[in-house]
């Protein structure tokens, strides 16, 4: 049974006994309400059953619309001392510090060999930055952390974040946080599992909480791109799930607002409302 569901079916319950409690201070009942005919006592009994079910099926089945309406779009809540919001959205037209899944060299080469120009990634580096600029600033951080040059390239650990900030087209500043997401193997792929999707974010969230200097973070549905999970993990709602409880299970306290940005392509569809009690009564095992 869905937590809406669950709520709703409590409420209605709540509705009905209020009424009832009304009902019984005034001296009114159903019978007063609805009067019948003299007909045998038992057929009386069983409609007014079937009256006073009818009446709490309405409520439940209008509470559960109303919760559905309201949090179609848009959830809020608190994990720890994080608030956090979760709504469909477009990372590059939402203001922050944005979150952007590469892979651990944080290649530029978005050709559709090594990276795919539709992800965020190509994305970031063919339309919002620029390749040179990020190549520099990814050899700087290397370089600030020891990290010796393979063939060209620096290899980061899962996790690491580096800030990239830009000018946009609109000649406006932009900042993003760039995450070593995955690793590429010799076909230029990207795989990945659970276990090591887990790890990222756990390191993820260590690293956006030393560099994000209380800004607002927003963050895409890491994992739901074009990411190849080994134990063919592909459900939206997991990678929700585990992005959330690696918040909860990391302790750290942001000084900002989160957002996660789910893609709004009409195919992902996230119960939300089901997550807004998860870390209230601590269920992320």
């Amino acid at each position: 049974m869905t937590r809406r569901l669950k709520d709703s079916l409590t409420i209605a319950f709540e509705i009905i006994g209020g009424i009832a409690t009304v009902f019984t201070i005034f001296g009114v009942s159903v019978s007063t309400v609805f009067p019948l005919p003299k007909v045998n006592w038992v057929i009386k009994i069983e409609i007014y059953i079937f009256i006073v079910a009818f009446i709490y099926a309405f409520f439940v089945f209008a509470i559960w619309t109303i919760i559905g309406r309201k949090y179609k779009d848009s959830i809020t809540f608190q994990i720890g001392r994080n608030t956090v919001t979760v709504k469909p959205g477009d990372i590059f037209k939402t203001s922050g510090w944005r979150v952007i899944p590469m892979d651990t060299t944080f290649s530029i080469d978005a050709d559709d060999k090594v990276i795919s120009k539709n992800s965020l990634h190509g994305k970031l580096v063919l339309e919002h930055g620029n390749a040179d600029e990020i190549k520099k600033v990814v050899k700087s951080e290397a370089e600030r952390r020891g990290f010796q040059e393979d063939n060209g390239i620096y290899r980061f650990p899962f996790g690491a974040v580096i800030p990239y900030v830009c000018k946009e087209k609109d000649g406006q500043d932009a900042s993003y946080l760039m995450v070593a997401m995955t690793a590429l193997n010799e076909n230029w792929e990207a795989h990945t599992n659970m276990a090591q999707y887990e790890h990222t974010l756990m390191e993820m969230w260590k690293e956006i909480s030393r560099v994000y200097a209380r800004n607002d973070i927003v963050l895409p549905l890491m994992g739901s791109g074009i990411t190849r999970f080994d134990d063919n993990q592909d459900d939206p709602g997991s990678f929700l799930r585990c992005m959330l409880c690696t918040l909860n299970t990391s302790k750290l306290h942001l000084n900002s607002k989160i957002t996660v940005l789910i893609y709004d392509d009409g195919k992902t569809n996230i119960p939300l409302y089901e997550y807004k009690e998860l870390f209230r009564i601590a269920r992320c095992q």
